[in-house]
């Protein structure tokens, strides 16, 4: 389901609404009570100015009261957005997590919380690099398997008409294991999809089930499959062909004129939709690719329709995109311009943050953008 990127400003709104009620409806009893004990002994003229001053001052306090709540509610809900999207990065794997935290209450000491919880998810991992733990999970930083995933990079993306769609990799230090690409098929049903495969762990398995994956999804689509068929295919195939319990994880995009679809086989990577001036995540439903046989695989996956009108901006990508600190306010900013700008400004200002060192995973953009009609 889609949902929305911050909830800061509904938090403020609903919280100014019920007080302001509150505050007027509290005026208006006061009133009544005040005009029932006092207005027997006056005249008709002096009850009715009593009434109008006391509605009017209600509603006056009403106002400031709303104002003051908007503005505290506001700033509260800031604060629990900064550390939901703290809990959200830990999630998704990320241990470089920052909150803000000032202040001497509830929500500052939940920040302080989240905090030494990513700080020592850290130095937890540190000692794993530098003890060489973890198994197999540096097979997939291996330059052969890095040179057999280069080969297979988009040298250009095609041009979709009635859409702005680009798609790159950029490199980090430590590599990693996603495939990408967009399959424009002709014939009877013409169709074009982009696609994200990667794999899931990191060990000599995962590495060869995420390439199995990508080439039979690849082929398939080339070859004008439907996703839904394409999908199911690979995942006979993946499970013909690998041990139990060896799975690949896929994404797929479907671009139409109308619209574009979601497909996700065991990915929980959100897609990212910037419309209306909102940030929106939306997921799909489906099992890993070679987890099941068949008829399990099939039934379980639920796409996603998206209603695409002039300006709309998907943004899709890999495990290591969605953990980039101040990436969703990136996209807030930038997601206007053209998609080429677009592409420069997100992924420099992404490997500028990442400091001296770079980034240590290899990064995934994708992006399709409705283009204005003609």
């Amino acid at each position: 389901m889609a949902r929305k990127g911050s909830n800061s400003g509904k938090l403020a709104r609903n919280l100014a609404f019920a007080t302001a009620i509150a505050g007027l409806f509290g005026g208006v009893i006061l009133t009544a009570v005040l005009m029932t004990n006092v207005g027997g002994g006056l005249d008709a003229a002096t009850v009715k100015r009593g009434w109008m001053i006391g509605l009017g001052l209600s509603v006056v306090v009403a106002a400031i009261v709303f104002g003051a709540s908007l503005t505290i509610g506001g700033k509260v809900g800031q604060r629990v957005t900064d550390v939901g999207l703290a809990v959200s990065k830990l999630g998704r794997g990320a241990s470089e997590v920052k909150v803000r935290v000032g202040g001497n209450d509830e929500i500052t000491a939940l920040g302080r919380a989240v905090q030494y919880l990513a700080a020592d998810l850290q130095v937890l991992l540190k000692d794993q690099d530098e003890q060489g733990g973890g198994g197999g999970m540096h097979v997939s930083m291996d330059p052969m398997v890095k040179q057999l995933r280069d080969k297979t990079v988009p040298s250009q993306w095609p041009e979709i008409p009635g859409y702005e769609t680009d798609g790159q990799l950029t490199a980090g230090s430590r590599g990693g294991l996603d495939y990408f690409d967009c399959v424009v098929s002709t014939g009877e049903a013409p169709s074009t999809v982009a696609y994200v495969v990667s794999a899931e762990g990191h060990g000599a398995l995962a590495v060869l089930a995420c390439r199995v994956a990508r080439d039979e999804l690849h082929k398939a689509l080339a070859a004008g499959l439907t996703p839904r068929k394409a999908l199911a295919q690979t995942n006979k195939a993946v499970k013909a062909v690998l041990p139990t319990g060896c799975c690949a994880k896929a994404t797929l995009l479907q671009l139409a004129a109308d619209g574009c679809k979601l497909y996700q086989a065991g990915a929980r990577t959100p897609l990212l939709i910037a419309q209306r001036g909102e940030l929106l995540e939306l997921n799909a439903e489906g099992i890993a690719l070679g987890l099941d046989d068949g008829p399990v695989f099939e039934k379980s996956l639920r796409p996603q329709e998206i209603a695409m009108t002039a300006g709309t901006r998907l943004v899709l990508g890999n495990d290591a995109l969605l953990r980039c600190e101040g990436l969703l306010d990136l996209l807030r900013q930038h997601t206007s311009r053209h998609t080429r700008m677009f592409m420069n400004v997100v992924l420099g200002s992404l490997e500028q943050d990442a400091g001296d060192d770079g980034l240590r995973e290899d990064i995934v953009l994708i992006t399709v953008k409705k283009a204005a009609q003609e």
